[in-house]
């Protein structure tokens, strides 16, 4: 792939969040950049997000319109207007194709001659795939000038359907934490269990709090629930353990405070479907649980975590034994906890060296369109 010059790119998002800020505040640095998003619903569990300036970063806050609900059709208005305007050097966009926007953008881009990338998760939550499914992707391969995979699961995953990897590049979906804790801070005394995370359904949070209540019951447990994080379940899951003196609710905190926090912690825990989390939690040199079924997390990072190395995996199928064995194991192994607390930190320094934002760099302008070896050749 030639080089290519590139002054300005449009960042589609369907909403701000907080761990892409940073990522597109270092990508200013090499260009201008203009971060088109949607506004978030007041429970999405995202939380607040103040827009830090920076000169080469513009926000740009457009509707998203769902004529026929959450499924299909919908619309973020003003898409369309911007690139007839401003004819940006290059667009990504977040490869969503029950969003009507994404099509037309594609198409309009095409029509224009501005290189577009989409950004997504491929086909790594799925077996099988239709007709109609491969027949969409096979038209975005065709219109886009790269597909950027969010991880090696999913570059691995056009390959595993058939389709070529000509246009697939990978740029490791990942977040700097500005506030990590080295593997050497930690003691070894901590008596914690970490939750970052949306309170959504689907984060697994109720099985955690039903084994370690079944734990503590039990008597003698020494280990504590630090959760953080906010959502549309939060209020619930706090009544429902009104009555364990074991679990310590934080709500919404920032990076600094959730360092902090994890200084008590020697472990993460993550027993829903994952995304994102699991790099946070090891950059904080804690190794992290989750559960076996990678193909069911909410995206495809809980992949980065390698299984008895930096972190465990339990037995979705029989999630509520098999987590309470891993709790209780594990709480018992110091001498393995500490092995595992370096080997998370290494596997979040693989994961974040070079940066994100140097990543996708490397690929909008046309210097390489793929890094990073297999996750499953390791």
């Amino acid at each position: 792939m030639a080089a290519l010059s590139v002054k300005r790119i449009c960042i589609i998002d369907p909403m701000l969040t907080r761990y892409n800020l940073p990522v597109f505040l270092e990508l200013s640095q090499y260009c201008r950049i203009d971060w088109i998003f949607s506004p978030s619903s007041a429970k999405s569990g995202f939380g607040s997000l103040p827009r830090t300036e920076a000169p080469s970063l513009r926000y740009i806050e457009i509707p998203t319109l769902k004529p026929f609900g959450e499924k299909f059709g919908m619309f973020q208005w003003g898409i369309l207007k911007y690139i007839l305007k401003e004819k940006p050097d290059a667009i990504r966009i977040f490869a969503n194709v029950r969003y009507l926007s994404f099509w037309t953008t594609l198409l309009l881009a095409r029509l224009h001659g501005i290189h577009l990338y989409a950004h997504g998760v491929g086909f790594f939550k799925r077996r099988r795939i239709g007709l109609i499914r491969r027949l969409m992707m096979s038209v975005v391969l065709r219109l886009v000038t790269s597909y950027i995979a969010y991880a090696p699961i999913v570059r691995e995953s056009f390959a595993a359907h058939g389709f070529s990897l000509d246009k697939i590049s990978l740029a490791h979906n990942s977040l700097v934490n500005p506030f990590p804790v080295r593997p050497e801070e930690k003691t070894g005394t901590e008596r914690g269990i970490l939750f970052v995370g949306r309170l959504r359904p689907g984060s697994g949070l109720r099985l955690l709090l039903r084994v370690l209540r079944r734990l503590h019951e039990e008597g003698s447990f020494p280990l504590r629930l630090h959760v953080v994080g906010i959502g549309e379940e939060a209020t619930q899951l706090r009544r429902e353990a009104a009555g364990c003196s074991w679990v310590t609710w934080y709500g919404d905190a920032d990076d600094i405070q959730v360092s902090t926090i994890s200084r008590d912690c020697l472990f993460g825990c993550y027993p829903g479907n994952a995304g994102l989390s699991v790099v946070h939690l090891m950059s904080l040199s804690l190794p992290v649980i989750i559960h076996n079924d990678l193909t069911s997390h909410e995206g495809p990072e809980p992949s980065f975590v390698r299984g008895g190395v930096s972190g465990i995996l339990y037995d979705r199928k029989s999630p509520e034994e098999s987590l309470y064995r891993v709790l209780r194991e594990i709480a018992m192994e110091p001498s393995r906890v500490a092995r595992m607390q370096r080997s998370a930190f290494e596997e979040y320094k693989s994961l974040v060296i070079p940066p994100y934002a140097e990543r996708l760099w490397s690929i909008f302008s046309g210097k390489s369109p793929y890094h990073g070896e297999s996750s499953l050749s390791r």
